[in-house]
């Protein structure tokens, strides 16, 4: 029988010609106990995020809390495009199964995020390391577990 995981993180990212494009990560239950705790794992996950992503925020929203942004600001970079991703692939830490996520307007602009000659991250690279953390406090597998995030590469 699978866990059915109630928590999510839905962002949503804005682009230079206005174009929006949202993605989702399950996250932990929200409930009296630990709400506290994952709102502060959810704004490092979020802030870690628009570390490494060139777009603005049109929103951003967990189970029992959502902001809503309007009306939708324009990124100021005309390299921030919905169609340039981040492809996130994390492990579940139990299972060992494979997910990916997309995250729009990938800041592709700043070189020191990527491994020499590569599209590929730098994982030693300081907003990686801080994204890193971020995301595997908050993030859990489809399955409900803990994750490690392996791999992060751009797709345009």
């Amino acid at each position: 029988m699978a866990v059915l995981n109630e928590g999510r993180l839905r962002l949503s990212l804005v682009d230079y010609d206005g174009q929006k494009r949202q993605f989702s990560l399950d996250a932990a239950v929200l409930n009296a106990a630990n709400i506290g705790a994952q709102t502060i794992t959810f704004d490092n996950l979020i802030a870690a995020i628009m570390d490494v992503t060139l777009g603005t925020k049109d929103f951003q929203e967990m189970v029992a809390d959502r902001e809503s942004i309007r009306p939708a600001i324009k990124a100021a970079a005309a390299s921030a495009q919905v169609n340039i991703e981040w492809v996130l692939t994390y492990v579940d830490d139990v299972t060992t199964s494979v997910t990916n996520v997309r995250v729009p307007t990938a800041d592709i602009t700043d070189t020191t995020l990527f491994a020499a000659a590569s599209h590929l991250w730098d994982p030693a690279d300081a907003k990686w390391v801080t994204f890193i953390a971020a995301f595997e406090a908050h993030t859990l597998s489809p399955e409900g577990n803990g994750v490690t995030l392996q791999q992060v590469a751009y797709l345009q």
